[in-house]
């Protein structure tokens, strides 16, 4: 098998700026919901893993995402914490999707009688941090465990009132359902 070794001096990926700064204030906020998703491992040894789900990412070449993402670290955390990131990945919400990172979904059942409507819950969902990407009509919000989703559809139902019958998680590694009646008793 060949061996390629690179180093920072053969060709650096250019950083998009915009996305660094973004990013760097996303990591300053602290937000609990919503894009980027930003997950980090933090290991015995020192080393660093962080993944960034971003639909922002999507016109972006991965290893300009890795950078970009070093990068912001960089502006927030300092060299010594940026030099300790030992693998980094962005990626979209779809690409996650496709990789299995993210297998419990949220969705809205809206029927007729109900007080809200399929607009205002998809409105919520976008801005929880669903996904638009595939189908612009049909936000994907996706989380990597059953817990998050539940918290994410006590958000929805304070936030929607009138929505607690709506809203329902499928998990697609067990294919559970769960119901929100479920969810807040």
């Amino acid at each position: 098998m060949p061996r390629k070794i690179r180093s920072p001096e053969t060709s650096p990926p250019r950083r998009p700026s915009r996305l660094v700064e973004e990013l760097a204030e996303e990591l300053r906020s602290g937000r609990e919901f919503g894009q980027p998703i930003v997950d980090e491992d933090r290991f015995k040894t020192g080393a660093i893993r962080v993944v960034v789900l971003w639909d922002r990412w999507e016109d972006v070449d991965p290893e300009d995402r890795s950078a970009a993402i070093v990068e912001a670290y960089r502006l927030v955390e300092g060299e010594e914490f940026a030099s300790r990131i030992a693998l980094v990945n962005g990626l979209t919400i779809p690409e996650a999707m496709a990789s299995g990172m993210l297998p419990v979904m949220i969705f809205a059942a809206v029927r007729e009688k109900d007080p809200v409507s399929l607009e205002s819950c998809n409105r919520a969902m976008i801005e929880e941090g669903a996904s638009t990407l595939l189908d612009p009509g049909n936000p994907e919000l996706r989380f990597s465990t059953e817990e998050e989703a539940m918290a994410c559809v006590r958000r929805l139902s304070a936030r929607l009132p009138g929505s607690e019958q709506c809203w329902f998680i499928i998990n697609d590694h067990n294919n559970k359902t769960i119901c929100n009646m479920n969810l807040l008793n």
